[in-house]
């Protein structure tokens, strides 16, 4: 690897996108077929948000590298993202083209679990049932591989219907909390699940436990939390309405005791209920409705390390690791 493809590298894990865009365009400068700066430049576009771009130095790479892992996944998860910012038959051709990127890293090697995982993401709202068996077959080879699992709980949770579709989802969450306890997507996927259930209270505690982990949910956070606060009062609200009305029922000739016990109780419950649903117990679960749309998490959108392969570097390239930041794929 040469020194500045070396150097880019660094920069990407820096968040210093556009310094790491110039050392690959001046090799490329030189050395047009490059095929290591022609894949960093592709996933570098796609972190950019240019994912046409992206497709373009992918092309070239494969032109130069056919069977490069690393690179058809990320044509795959170029053309995926294109998909999800487009509609129509453009945003079908797209996710099919996605699935068939994807597809074809996991025959150059069948044992990828990151394979895997990017076949699954590409297909996770479209074919959810193609997309577990990927992923059963990730955790064959990799039972601790927390994305799978996390992959996992939001198919259950977002795109199958059933009776047992939640306690698989929250299942899978709670599997991915115990082999990394700070992970906030699981986490503020478990917490909508709470709330869901009916609990209130904890799932607002672990949702401002997602925020202090990760202040990229913040707006999520709040406006989690503003729903709460709203359901909070309307069942005040209601209940108050409730035992004020059985307290008029009550009274028969308008004895004034009756009307002080129903303010009375309206206010305890108000306070009671309005200050955070303090009360232990569960309230009805069909009273929170999951959020919509349903969000990927941008965590899954990484196209994985390159594949260590034989010397011979036109057939892939030599293995690295690389943790880059993505932006959030769009709602």
């Amino acid at each position: 690897m040469s020194e500045k493809i070396e150097k880019a590298l660094i920069l990407t894990e820096l968040g210093r996108f556009e310094a790491a865009r110039e050392l690959l365009a001046e090799v490329l400068a030189s050395e047009p077929e490059e095929a290591l700066a022609l894949a960093r430049m592709a996933d570098l576009c796609r972190q950019l948000g240019e994912y046409e771009r992206a497709l373009e130095f992918s092309a070239s790479a494969l032109r130069v590298t056919p069977d490069s892992i690393y690179v058809w996944r990320v044509r795959a998860l170029s053309e995926f993202r294109l998909g999800l910012a487009t509609s129509g038959e453009v945003s079908a051709g797209h996710r099919a083209r996605a699935v068939e990127a994807a597809r074809h890293a996991v025959e150059l090697d069948p044992s990828s679990v990151d394979s895997l995982r990017v076949q699954a993401t590409t297909q996770w709202d479209t074919d959810s049932t193609a997309a577990l068996k990927l992923l059963d077959r990730a955790l064959e080879l990799d039972p601790d591989n927390v994305r799978v699992h996390v992959l996992r709980g939001l198919i259950f949770r977002w795109q199958r219907r059933g009776s047992d579709a939640l306690a698989r989802a929250e299942a899978a969450f709670r599997e991915a909390l115990r082999l990394e306890p700070e992970h906030s997507q699981a986490l503020y996927e478990l917490a909508l699940i709470t709330l869901v259930r009916g609990d209130l209270r904890t799932g607002t505690q672990q949702l401002r436990r997602v925020a202090e982990l990760d202040p990229e949910y913040g707006d999520q956070v709040r406006e989690q939390l503003e729903r709460v606060d709203a359901l909070s009062n309307s069942r005040t609200t209601r209940w108050a309405a409730r035992v004020v009305d059985s307290q008029n029922k009550r009274r028969s000739g308008g004895f004034r005791f009756g009307r002080f016990a129903a303010i009375f109780v309206a206010i305890a419950l108000i306070r009671g209920v309005a200050a955070g649903c303090s009360n232990d117990s569960p309230s009805p679960a069909h009273d929170y409705q999951y959020p919509t749309p349903p969000r990927i998490p941008s965590e899954f959108l990484h196209p994985p390390t390159f594949q260590p392969l034989p010397p011979d570097w036109r057939s892939n390239f030599p293995q690295l690791t690389i943790v880059t930041p993505v932006p959030p794929p769009p709602r």
